[in-house]
């Protein structure tokens, strides 16, 4: 990490757009321990409410990917990454005013996710592109790594400040730093707006967005491999989600510790994503996107360890694997997409992959709880990850994903 750290000191503007994504990450650690504690103090709210409020982000988010990529490519990545960031900035203060005053309301928080989740939806696209529009290609792998490793180490410092900062000065103040960590974020990547993008519309001239939005999907829908990728990480993103979400706590609680188990796991994993870009920094594949579904196999194996159960020792070691195999696939993934994708598509292109890979994970979440009182907890869980095996399992054996060369 030093090395790449040393090579990237020489590609302009790389720290700033580093720098950027780590404190916007620090900012994303701390608003989920914020907005959870900061619901259930509402009078009258209960886990419903907390539900409603953080389910309220997840349909415009999905909705506006596709919109925002054709946005990014042909506005600029930098313009409205930088501007989205700062937007949000704005939104998060109102709802950390709303507590520093003692007048918050779940309503207002709904808003605010939705707002959020349509500002999140043009924000991803632009960002996913904006990398090798810094980066020069052969130093891609590294820089997606280095950002992958701020970004995770910044999570986890986030997370506790915000648990410290609620616990001291309150769910105000503690959104109040996470309004702050946007607002400087968008600060520093709206300057690289200068820097010149392939396909980005000329002063003056007219955009047709349904038109762009109809070329992203032809670039996508081309490339047999990149889709067969999308529909697999649907599945076992609807199986991740539902552990991570619902199945994982209702395990530790059945079998474990309760929260404790279930913070130690997370732990756990959260220390394998550090690991995971570690090593995504350190190997050069031939074959990257056959390496990432291998090293993705982690995650049903982790799965499976928590639904026998496994001795929990085995259970946190799977743990470490699984976010391993997530951020090494991710690392690779996204080089392998910045590479073989043309520059001037590249934004809507990566709309489509997060679109394709994230549309069916909240139906894992809402079935999870039903299918566990019908069918059983451990039942619901074999199933869960005997999916995401499968999905790995069945893409590997196409030639297009398994043989598909590096760029040089």
């Amino acid at each position: 990490m030093l090395n790449s750290l040393r090579s990237l000191k020489s590609v302009p503007y790389f720290f700033q757009l580093f720098g950027a994504r780590s404190i916007s990450n620090f900012g994303n650690g701390i608003s989920p321990v914020a907005l959870a504690f900061g619901v259930l103090s509402i009078s009258g709210a209960d886990a419903i409410s907390l539900s409603t409020v953080m389910a309220a982000r997840t349909l415009p988010l999905l909705l506006l990917l596709v919109v925002g990529g054709a946005v990014a490519d042909r506005f600029g990545r930098a313009r409205v990454m930088g501007t989205t960031d700062m937007l949000l900035s704005v939104l998060i203060l109102i709802a950390a005013i709303s507590f520093i005053v003692d007048s918050p309301s779940i309503l207002l928080l709904v808003i605010v996710s939705i707002l959020s989740g349509v500002l999140n939806g043009l924000w991803y696209p632009a960002y996913s592109g904006l990398t090798p529009i810094v980066v020069p290609s052969e130093k891609l792998q590294s820089a997606n790594a280095v950002i992958g490793f701020g970004s995770n180490v910044s999570f986890m410092l986030g997370a506790a400040a915000g648990g410290l900062v609620v616990s001291f000065l309150g769910v105000g103040w503690a959104l109040a730093i996470d309004a702050l960590t946007f607002l400087v974020a968008g600060a520093m990547v709206l300057p690289l707006s200068k820097l010149p993008q392939t396909g980005q519309l000329a002063v003056g001239e007219k955009s047709n967005v349904l038109k762009d939005i109809k070329e992203g999907w032809g670039e996508f829908s081309s490339r047999p491999w990149l889709v067969s990728v999308v529909i697999a990480f649907a599945f076992v993103n609807l199986a991740f989600e539902a552990n991570w979400a619902v199945l994982g706590a209702l395990q530790s609680e059945s079998e474990f510790d309760g929260p404790i188990s279930w913070a130690q796991i997370l732990g756990f994993m959260s220390f394998g994503f550090i690991l995971g870009v570690l090593i995504a920094n350190r190997v050069r594949p031939r074959y990257p996107v056959r390496a990432a579904m291998l090293m993705a196999m982690f995650i049903p194996l982790f799965l499976f360890a928590i639904a026998f159960p496994l001795p929990f020792p085995i259970i946190l070691l799977s743990a470490i694997g699984a976010g391993m195999g997530l951020d090494f696939y991710y690392v690779l993934w996204m080089t392998t997409i910045q590479t073989k994708i043309p520059e001037e598509s590249l934004s809507r292109v990566t709309s489509y992959d997060a679109f394709g890979s994230f549309i069916i994970g909240p139906i894992g979440i809402a079935v999870a709880g039903p299918l566990a009182l019908t069918i059983g907890l451990q039942a619901t869980m074999l199933i869960s990850a005997s999916l995401a095996a499968l999905a790995l399992i069945t893409v590997l054996f196409m030639r297009s994903v398994r043989n598909l060369e590096a760029s040089n």
